[in-house]
């Protein structure tokens, strides 16, 4: 492909994803009712044509930054292929999902807003109920599910390739074979600790046995007792200044953040980068407790990815990302959570041997929930008929979590372009690179000026960076478990 082409194609998706990504913020942050995605595409249709992929699919270079940044057009082209083929059922989904509403007694829930009621609410019939009428909702939407995965199978076709995993396994590097050997690996050798700890808090704080758990338990469970009253509403964005000085890095006006709660909005953080790096919004729904803490901090780690951008890069270095890399990120600024001397000097709390199991109890848990869903994932792209995985994915929950999922959710537990796979990359190369700067800028890397210093340089390098790079900045393979049971290890014995 010649020098031309490539140009062009950096201008036309620049154009595009302006108004894409503020049309995605908008409704997942509740502040338009409806989407309009489809619209967007169809103004770009040279980007939705597969033979523009197929052109660039086999296109190579000498350089490593230029295969860095051809890799990184590949991937964002096969996803706007796929995107702009499902657009218009995209848009019926998210504007159901702001619309939707159930009635609990005298109250009206935003169906959006269903999971934030049940981590506050400490009546476990009310819970159940809830969890109930949300999946009503639920049903309304599979069908529709149904036809985008149905869409993606077939344009993964012309795009070359048997499933739609494929293309994003090469392009993200994400092993998906190799992974979901780990995964079980985890569950396994976790399996024991979990359930113990597990069976302990849920006998002591909800006089629940663990056979009789239910998802909507785990979600009260780990938002509930200290973990609200030892993480109160505070200005958390004060608190991120005050350890971010410490290491010479500063939310910056190009950076906003969304914390309103309002109808519509979806529960979990997110981050867009409408224009970068002048306009980088990062967005959490508050709901009170450690779900604020957690969600806040994940969203100001992805942020930062694309606001030290530099402002003349290419545009894939300075607009694309490998999404292990955003999500490593997210996770090293969101497990500064699990860190006792911060908590002790940010938050004044001393955590005790209870208070610091219950912390990695939760954390284990939604790296077993996700091992869990990536099993369930990985399966269903080799099978052709979708509508009867509902009682794999109960089952591939139940063994992760050892709580009851519904099988209603089957469908709309899926997230797109493999989420969960990227996820659990992002917690082994997250646990490495941890480790790396606690050896080489001490114990609290978080205060050290050095640690800003490095950690800016990466970012403004966009991009350029690969999970592969901070692996082997860490001196660990990308899949490697030890940093991440070393971890584990240290706080649950």
């Amino acid at each position: 492909m010649s020098d031309e082409a490539i140009i062009e194609i950096r201008e036309e998706s620049e154009k595009l994803l302006r108004p894409l990504n503020s049309e995605i913020y908008r409704n997942l942050s509740g502040l338009k009712k409806d989407s309009a995605l489809g619209p967007i595409y169809r103004s770009h249709p040279s980007l939705n044509d597969p033979d523009l992929f197929l052109t660039l699919k086999d296109t190579s270079s000498s350089t490593d930054e230029e295969e860095k940044g051809l890799r990184l057009l590949k991937s964002f082209l096969s996803r706007t292929v796929l995107e702009s083929q499902t657009a218009h059922i995209r848009d019926e989904i998210l504007t159901a999902e702001t619309r939707g509403k159930i009635q609990i007694e005298q109250k009206t829930i935003p169906y959006r807003a269903c999971l934030a009621a049940i981590k506050n609410e400490p009546n476990r019939i009310k819970r159940e109920e809830m969890d109930l009428k949300r999946r009503e909702i639920v049903l309304k939407l599979n069908p529709l599910i149904l036809k985008i995965l149905d869409i993606y199978q077939n344009v993964s076709e012309r795009l070359g390739y048997s499933t739609y995993q494929i293309p994003l396994d090469e392009l993200e590097h994400l092993e998906t074979s190799k992974l979901e050997e780990k995964a079980k690996i985890i569950l396994t050798d976790t399996e024991y600790i979990y359930r113990d700890l597990l069976k302990w808090f849920l006998l002591k704080r909800m006089e629940i046995k663990i056979e009789d758990a239910k998802s909507h338990d785990l979600y009260y469970l780990f938002n509930s007792f200290e973990l609200k009253s030892d993480f109160p509403k505070i200005d958390l964005l004060s608190l991120a200044k005050k350890f971010l000085h410490e290491m010479n890095l500063e939310i910056g006006e190009n950076i906003k953040v969304d914390s309103e709660k309002r109808i519509g909005k979806v529960t979990k953080p997110f981050c867009t980068p409408i224009e970068v790096p002048n306009n980088v919004i990062f967005s959490y729904y508050p709901i009170v407790g450690v779900h604020d803490y957690e969600s806040f901090l994940y969203g100001l780690g992805t942020a930062f990815c694309f606001g030290f951008s530099e402002r003349d890069d290419d545009f894939e270095f300075r607009r694309l990302r490998e999404l292990s890399v955003l999500e490593t990120f997210g996770h090293l600024f969101r497990n500064l959570m699990l860190q006792p001397k911060w908590l002790k000097k940010y938050l004044r709390l001393d955590t005790g041997r209870d208070f610091k199991e219950f912390l990695y109890l939760r954390h284990l848990m939604i790296l077993r929930y996700y091992c869990g869903k990536f099993i369930y994932e990985n399966s269903i792209h080799f099978i052709e008929d979708h509508q009867n995985n509902s009682e794999n994915f109960k089952q591939s929950l139940k063994e992760a979590t050892l709580a009851e999922f519904s099988e209603t959710d089957y469908l709309i537990e899926i997230e797109p372009f493999l989420s969960s796979a990227i996820y659990l990359k992002a917690s082994f190369i997250e646990s490495s690179f941890r480790s790396y700067l606690r050896e080489n800028f001490d114990e609290q890397w978080w205060r050290n000026i050095e640690t800003g210093n490095f950690l800016r340089t990466l970012w403004k390098d966009g991009g350029r960076i690969s999970s592969g790079d901070i692996a082997n900045i860490s001196g660990f393979d990308a899949l490697d478990l030890i940093p991440l049971y070393e971890s584990l290890n240290e706080h649950l014995g």
